[in-house]
């Protein structure tokens, strides 16, 4: 059984004031759809040159209604402007059509993630029970990730809809649903882009037999998606019938895609009597801490490897990055220990000081795998790289695995919201990680070296703030991997504070420069993002 120390990180109410944070305060008179200058403090360098795009829950009451769940906010877009050593901002409130209908009733019409729509004043009791017996249209409320494919901009969520996205006016301009191509009905927020211009995804089906699904979304001559020709390349089922695992996201190497089948599950039972209990999505998951953790790893042809990779039960939204050497397959990814951490991201539970209420922190963890077990021994490590990671052969065929979680002190490296140079290494050996561990106590931006297992830490983050996603962007002709600057969102989390946007050298993770909103502007909690250069 793996041991991670357990971090306090719950709220202590008697240190910190209770208030509303800032980032939760945005509402539509909160936007800023012409982008207005922010004040510019140290240098930027001037081949920074382009728009940082960021996605994310923003808005978290609409009339009496009140978002209960971290994922439900409506979706708000930033912009960062970046040009002459001078930064512009711009936010705007998707204008999807969950977040349009919501608008126009005052109040919640589409059920979110963890909270349900409120009835419809103006139905009669009968109308609402018949309504039990209509389909249900997933949100278009993609508030979780922006990607760019040529021209096109795209918002996703954990739904199979996606929202095209304007650059200049982050107006949604289209919609594209991916289970009118393929049969699927739920889709991550994290596609792996390729460098042909076609992105894969991990796809849900609710049918057990087909549950996890590859898709691949194929590029047009001009870069554009071709969601036409999409096809699903891999699949996997689940090994329970009634039950299949939630996935955020998947990871994949030159060869190789990596699913992780968590004891942390979809109930098709719940989830089929989901209208007649009024139970929210997130009502249908269900943990299961006394079961493994499955790894199915399938070659980009099609073909599981016929091998059963098994270890202790945790729980994961992001990978890090996976890459194969010597026959064996490296998986990074930020592991808890809770396998229901999902459960723990209520809203409520992130007044005053926004610490999420988790019984363990999420750490850096690498496994590791063998692809070719034909002729290894049972009971004997299989996992010939340098790594503290281990891949035992079981007596029923199976590899149990055991993580290596770069142990400093023995509490890990704290982190989340992991960043590498993706454009180069991604799927290949790397070296450095950027990360936030974003709403937990340590409030900083890390550097993690694989290599030599240290860390740099940017701690100059006070309390009031919340650092969020660090996005590298590599210096143009560079030759070392963390040769560029890093552009990092730190959030106002208390009343009376600024929030800015944080640029870091990424070799030494020393200030350059960073560019403050006006006081009484808001930036919102994103997620993710990305930098588009000029």
């Amino acid at each position: 059984m793996v041991q991670a120390a357990q971090v306090n990180i719950e709220r202590n109410m008697s240190q910190t004031e209770e208030f509303v944070p800032v980032w939760q305060q945005y509402n539509p008179e909160s936007q800023l759809p012409d982008p207005v200058p922010l004040a510019v403090k140290g240098t930027i360098p001037s081949w920074v040159k382009g728009s940082l795009y960021r996605n994310g829950s923003g808005v978290f009451q609409i009339g009496d209604s009140k978002m209960k769940h971290l994922f439900d906010g409506m979706a708000v877009l930033l912009r960062f402007i970046i040009e002459n050593g001078e930064v512009k901002f711009q936010s705007k409130i998707l204008n999807s059509e969950s977040w349009e209908a919501c608008y126009k009733a005052n109040r919640l019409v589409v059920n979110q993630f963890g909270t349900n729509a409120l009835p419809d004043p103006c139905k009669s009791i009968f109308s609402r029970f018949f309504s039990l017996f209509t389909s249900e249209s997933p949100t278009d409320n993609t508030s979780v990730n922006i990607i760019e494919r040529g021209d096109q901009l795209w918002a996703l969520t954990e739904t199979q809809k996606m929202n095209r996205v304007d650059p200049q006016t982050l107006s949604k301009i289209d919609q594209a649903d991916l289970g009118k191509y393929v049969t699927v009905h739920l889709s991550t927020a994290h596609p792996h882009l390729e460098k042909d211009g076609s992105i894969y995804n991990l796809a849900t089906n609710f049918d057990p037999k087909a549950a996890y699904n590859i898709v691949q979304i194929p590029a047009k001559s001009d870069g554009d998606l071709d969601f036409e020709n999409s096809k699903i390349v891999a699949s996997a089922p689940s090994r329970w019938k009634w039950n299949i695992s939630y996935n955020h996201s998947f990871g994949m190497s030159e060869n190789y895609f990596v699913i992780l089948e968590q004891p942390f599950v979809y109930s098709i039972g719940r989830l089929i009597f989901r209208k007649f209990t009024n139970s929210t999505i997130e009502d249908c998951l269900v943990s299961y801490p006394e079961e493994q953790s499955v790894f199915h790893i399938i070659r980009k042809d099609g073909k599981e490897i016929n091998v059963k990779y098994v270890t202790d039960p945790f729980f994961v939204f992001h990978y890090v990055n996976c890459y194969e050497e010597d026959g064996q397959l490296v998986i990074d990814l930020v592991w808890y220990k809770d396998v229901d951490s999902v459960n723990k991201l209520y809203v409520e539970s992130l007044q005053g000081n926004a610490i999420l209420q988790l019984g363990y922190a999420p750490l850096f963890a690498r496994f590791v795998v063998p692809l070719d077990v034909t002729k290894a021994e049972v009971n004997k490590n299989l996992i010939t790289l340098d790594t503290k990671a281990t891949a035992v052969l079981q007596n029923d065929g199976s590899i149990f695995c055991t993580p290596d979680l770069y142990n400093k002190d023995s509490d890990g490296i704290i982190m989340e919201l992991p960043q590498i140079n993706y454009k180069t290494y991604n799927g290949k050996k790397y070296r450095y990680i950027y990360a936030s561990p974003i709403l937990t106590k340590k409030n900083r931006i890390l550097k993690v070296d694989l290599k030599t297992r240290k860390f740099i830490e940017c701690t100059d983050i006070d309390v009031n703030h919340l650092p969020g996603e660090p996005i590298f962007l590599p210096k143009p002709g560079s030759t070392r991997e963390d040769e560029g600057v890093l552009l990092t969102p730190i959030i106002a989390n208390k009343p009376g504070t600024e929030s800015y946007l944080l640029i870091l050298d990424a070799e030494t993770m020393t200030e350059l420069a960073r560019a403050t909103l006006p006081a009484k502007e808001i930036m919102t909690l994103t997620f993710h993002g990305f930098f588009k250069p000029m």
